[in-house]
């Protein structure tokens, strides 16, 4: 019950975070560094710690930065694509030392498909960050599996 209370609570803080970074006023780094540190704090709650989340922390960074697309223009469905993607590979080097491939390519699969329909299918903004932020941070526990 605890770790279900952890993981809920570590994916609300990562939908917040991640509304930050792309809300006026805030810093873009609230999503750029907040999101990693709450995901690689909640998979060492719930799984050890593993000296390659040094790594995923600073992919998982990169992968907060881009959109996949040009400065000023609409992103498209396949831009979303890849936003997710991003996201789910940045936990690549975890996979390979950890042997824990069935729950990476599940998570790539689930974050790659929900980031794409859920940014190309909301219109709302603050729903649409905050849903990008949830799923990306509720579906790290599967990297456990």
């Amino acid at each position: 019950m605890v770790k279900i209370a952890v993981w809920l609570l570590a994916s609300i803080i990562g939908a917040i975070l991640y509304r930050m970074g792309g809300a006026s006023g805030y810093n873009t780094k609230f999503r750029d560094f907040g999101v990693p540190a709450i995901g690689i704090l909640l998979l060492t709650i719930l799984g050890g710690w593993h000296w390659i989340y040094i790594l995923c922390f600073g992919l998982y960074f990169g992968s907060m930065t881009t959109y996949w697309k040009k400065k000023g223009t609409d992103a498209k469905w396949w831009n979303w694509l890849l936003t997710g993607l991003g996201y789910s590979l940045a936990f690549l080097p975890f996979a390979i030392t950890s042997g824990h491939w069935i729950g990476f390519i599940i998570r790539t699969i689930i974050v790659s498909i929900a980031t794409m329909v859920w940014s190309d299918e909301v219109g709302n903004p603050v729903i649409e960050e905050c849903g990008r932020g949830f799923i990306t941070t509720a579906t790290l526990p599967l990297l456990l599996i």
